[in-house]
C-alpha cells in the first residue's frame, strides 16, 4: 500500500510539474495582463461593506480608459453625487453640495473609497504585472475547481504601491481568481477573491469580488458587477476636471 501511495504521489507531482512548465512565467504574466488590456471600460456595480459598525451598500458607476484615467460616480448613500477622478496619476474629489474640487495628496490618499477596503491610493497603482514586477512560479493549485498558476510577484521599483503580490491565475482563461497583497516588509495587507466569471467581448470578468482587510479582520468589502462593457467610445470630457459638475 505504501508503494502504491508513493507511486501515485510521484505521478501527481510529475503531472503538476509538467503542467506548470507548459508556459514560462513571463508568458503567464503577459496573458494575465492581456485580459485587462482594453481601450475603455464602463461599469455599474454595488459595494457591500461590512465592519464592526454594520453593513452599508453603495452603488456606483465607473469609466476608465487605457492610460488608467478613471472616473467614479457615487450613485447613492451618504456620498451620493460625489465624483472621484484619477487623471495623470493624480486623484481628485468633487463634492457636489459645495461644488468643490480637492486634489488628494500624502496621507489623504490612504483614506477609504466609499467606506470600503479600497483606498484612493489604489487608484494610483499602474496596471501591468509584466512591466512592473518580476515573477516566480510557485506551482499550481486548484481554486474553486479551476487549475491555477500560483505566482509570487516582486516589484521592480520602490514606487509600486504593493511591493509583493501573490496571485492565483486561471490556467485556461488567465483571470486572477485570488490575490494577496504584501507590504515591503512582507506583511500581508489584503486578500481578494473573484468568482462568477463571465466573458464580455474579448475579456473574462469576475462579476463578484470579495476583499478582506487582513489588518482589520472584521472589515470585508464585496463587489457585485451589475453591468460592464469594454472598448466602447468614451468622450474625453468624462475625464476632464472642468466637466465634473455635469
Amino acid at each position: 500500500m505504501k508503494k502504491l501511495y508513493a507511486f501515485m504521489l510521484a505521478a501527481l507531482t510529475a503531472i503538476s510539474a509538467a503542467f506548470a512548465a507548459e508556459l514560462s512565467i513571463e508568458e503567464i504574466m503577459a496573458k494575465y495582463d492581456a485580459n485587462t488590456d482594453y481601450k475603455t471600460s464602463k461599469m455599474k456595480a454595488t459595494l457591500l461593506v461590512t465592519d464592526k459598525f454594520g453593513t452599508a451598500k453603495t452603488t456606483f458607476e465607473s469609466y476608465q480608459r487605457k492610460n488608467n484615467d478613471t472616473l467614479i460616480i457615487v450613485a447613492d448613500g451618504p456620498d451620493a453625487g460625489q465624483k472621484i477622478l484619477r487623471l495623470e496619476n493624480s486623484v481628485y474629489l468633487y463634492y457636489p453640495d459645495a461644488e468643490e474640487l480637492i486634489r488628494l495628496q500624502g496621507s489623504a490618499l490612504k483614506d477609504s473609497i466609499m467606506g470600503s477596503d479600497f483606498s484612493y491610493e489604489d487608484l494610483t497603482e499602474n496596471d501591468g504585472t509584466l512591466a512592473n514586477y518580476t515573477g516566480e512560479l510557485l506551482g499550481t493549485e486548484t481554486i474553486d475547481g479551476a487549475e491555477c498558476y500560483h505566482l509570487m510577484l516582486t516589484a521592480k521599483t520602490k514606487k509600486q504601491l504593493y511591493q509583493k503580490q501573490e496571485l492565483w491565475i486561471d490556467s485556461t482563461t488567465f483571470v486572477g481568481r485570488k490575490e494577496i497583497m504584501y507590504s515591503a516588509s512582507g506583511k500581508a495587507l489584503s486578500e481578494s477573491t473573484m468568482t462568477d466569471f463571465k466573458k464580455v467581448g474579448n475579456y473574462y470578468v469576475g462579476m463578484k469580488g470579495r476583499m478582506v482587510n487582513l489588518l482589520k479582520k472584521s472589515s470585508v468589502t464585496e463587489m457585485s458587477v451589475l453591468s460592464i462593457e469594454f472598448d466602447t467610445p468614451i468622450s474625453d470630457k468624462i475625464f476632464s476636471k472642468d466637466e465634473l459638475a455635469w
